[in-house]
């Protein structure tokens, strides 16, 4: 599939050195100040990536951990044992939903 990461406009941030979003494929790919690897995550929220883009009040900070990291929905893709959690997250999202007699 093809990706077509756009940069986040810069902003202050203390935690996130760059942030890069593909609204297409649903990923998004950001760096910590404090170095080391970069993390990529699968299945974000369009919505959410639109308005990291298009909204400059939003902290890049808050917006990653809301989105990426503490979001139900997305997973990381960049190693294989993040892949396997992201997998069982979503098999677990997907579990049946009974209806309730009360």
């Amino acid at each position: 599939m093809f990706n077509m990461y756009i940069t986040v406009p810069t902003r202050t941030s203390s935690a996130i050195k760059e942030l890069e979003v593909d609204l297409l494929s649903q990923k998004a790919r950001f760096t910590f100040k404090d170095g080391g690897r970069g993390y990529e995550f699968s299945n974000v929220s369009k919505r959410a990536i639109a308005n990291v883009l298009f909204n400059p009040d939003v902290s890049l900070g808050f917006w990653v951990n809301n989105n990426c990291i503490n979001s139900e929905r997305a997973y990381e893709t960049s190693t294989t044992r993040d892949v396997a959690v992201g997998r069982l997250k979503r098999a677990l999202a997907k579990e049946a939903q009974l209806p309730s007699f009360a």
